[in-house]
């Protein structure tokens, strides 16, 4: 197997702000654990395992595709057989493996396992837990999704798992070339929605500025008050909260100097939101996916949209209906594999979303490229006809709703049936009898007009608990 670098290696993504205007680089250093002894640092653990581990990334993203898969296949033979023994659903389900030898372990034979359905972690429960966890990788915890998806799942992590989220979340930063010396404002979900979290550092294994906490349930008003008050250099939070923000800042034309970037997480990024962000604030958006099951799973590219598999750690396939792989431009459901979670092995795990697969990357990475992330099978509306439908959040609330309702500040569309979506509006004013016939014919060319669309005025379209809001939401069974 060659590990050979491509011949061309990419420079760094330069660290870039409001348009394309070059920032200086401040020098990082990693946080050293010796009186004394501040550089080069000598850090402890597991500052230092985080380290270590971004040096081999630094080496494996250039590795070849071909390169990459082989050394996932070949810890992924370890994770097998460590389930096939120690956890109980494993015993029979990788029967299907039986005669393979040592290093034998290839897409073909990979493929033969069964994928692994939320239901069938609910039903497992204890039985997914390994029986005899390795002592080196530190003690299970217990750790559940938060059920936006309507099935919620419990599971078990360890310290190895936790060890290679920070690692890849060092990576991120890496990436993007954000000046560790910064302050970082995330707007996310807090335990306590009444309270504001304690600043905190934001780089793993090294020194950095602080990052401040604000809960994602206060109010629009008081989020961008806020961000008035921290004044950050970067700002991190979901993409409807951000749209949101926006909105009220091109009423009131409030901004942020000082802002050099928004980074968002936790739901899909329609990409007329990047557009909105050059426009409204001049400043770039870099997203990133992951589940809370499996962790980090794709980061953007540092010089393209579309997103690389963060593929040391996790194995992601992507297929259509029958289980079969897609290709590069076509569509299919997202089956994810944990290469080193030895507690609750997630293996060919479908998380209930979809996604686009990508080719090769101009930038020179191995990695594997995601082009879109569509989005949970939540968000899909079904047509009568059984057709699937991927809607547009700008189609749909800007060209169709914000078109013809001028009082519109929030809006939802629920399929409740297969020919009904509600469509729940929080709006300024009243809405006119004439001004909802005309948001509802739009809504029939952008969508469907086999759809019966019937509005709902309310004061607010409360957040869920996990502080995910899904503006396009089928009720359907899946």
């Amino acid at each position: 197997m060659s590990k050979k670098k491509p011949t061309v290696r990419r420079p760094p993504r330069k660290n870039r702000g409001r348009a394309g205007k070059e920032k200086p680089r401040r020098v990082s250093i990693p946080r050293s654990a010796l009186s004394g002894i501040g550089w080069p640092a000598l850090p402890a653990p597991p500052a230092a395992a985080i380290l270590a581990l971004n040096y081999q990334f630094e080496q494996s993203q250039w590795w070849p595709p071909e390169a990459i898969e082989a050394m996932q296949f070949r810890q992924a033979e370890k994770l097998l057989a460590h389930a096939w023994r120690t956890v109980p659903f494993y015993r029979d389900r990788l029967g299907v493996l039986t005669g393979l030898k040592r290093g034998g372990l290839t897409m073909e034979a990979w493929r033969r396992i069964p994928i692994l359905t939320r239901a069938d972690i609910q039903d497992g429960g204890l039985d997914l837990v390994s029986r005899a966890l390795p002592k080196d990788h530190g003690r299970a915890q217990d750790a559940s999704t938060s059920g936006s998806t309507g099935q919620p799942v419990s599971f078990k992590r360890t310290r190895i798992t936790g060890l290679f989220f920070a690692a890849l979340n060092l990576r991120y930063h890496l990436w993007h070339g954000r000046d560790f010396s910064a302050k970082v404002a995330s707007i996310t979900r807090l335990s306590n929605p009444d309270s504001v979290g304690e600043p905190h550092n934001w780089v793993p294994g090294h020194v950095s500025g602080p990052m401040v906490l604000l809960d994602i349930r206060t109010s629009i008003s008081e989020q961008l008050a806020w961000l008035e008050q921290v004044d950050p250099d970067y700002l991190l939070t979901c993409p409807s909260n951000l749209r949101a923000l926006f909105q009220r800042c091109a009423q009131t034309g409030l901004s942020f100097p000082k802002l050099r970037e928004v980074a968002t997480r936790d739901e899909l990024l329609d990409p007329d939101l990047r557009a909105k962000c050059r426009q409204i604030w001049g400043l770039p958006i870099v997203d990133a996916y992951s589940a809370e099951e499996v962790g980090m799973i794709t980061f953007q590219c540092p010089e393209h949209p579309h997103y690389h598999v963060q593929a040391e750690s996790i194995l992601v396939e992507i297929v259509d209906d029958q289980g079969r792989p897609c290709r590069a431009g076509e569509s299919g459901r997202v089956v994810v594999t944990d290469l080193h979670n030895f507690a609750t092995p997630l293996i060919r795990y479908d998380i209930n979303d979809y996604a686009v697969v990508g080719g090769l990357c101009p930038c020179g990475r191995g990695l594997p490229v995601i082009k879109t992330v569509l989005g949970r099978v939540r968000n899909l509306l079904t047509l009568p006809s059984g057709e699937k439908l991927w809607p547009s959040y700008h189609f749909v609330f800007d060209d169709a709703l914000g078109k013809f309702l001028p009082s519109l500040r929030e809006a939802q569309l629920v399929q409740r049936a297969l020919d009904e979506i509600e469509v729940r509006v929080v709006a300024t004013r009243p809405v006119t009898a004439k001004e909802e016939a005309r948001a509802c014919k739009a809504l029939g060319e952008a969508l469907s007009d086999a759809f019966a669309f019937r509005f709902v005025y309310v004061d607010e379209l409360p957040r869920p608990r996990s502080g995910k809001f899904q503006a396009i939401l089928s009720e359907l069974s899946d």
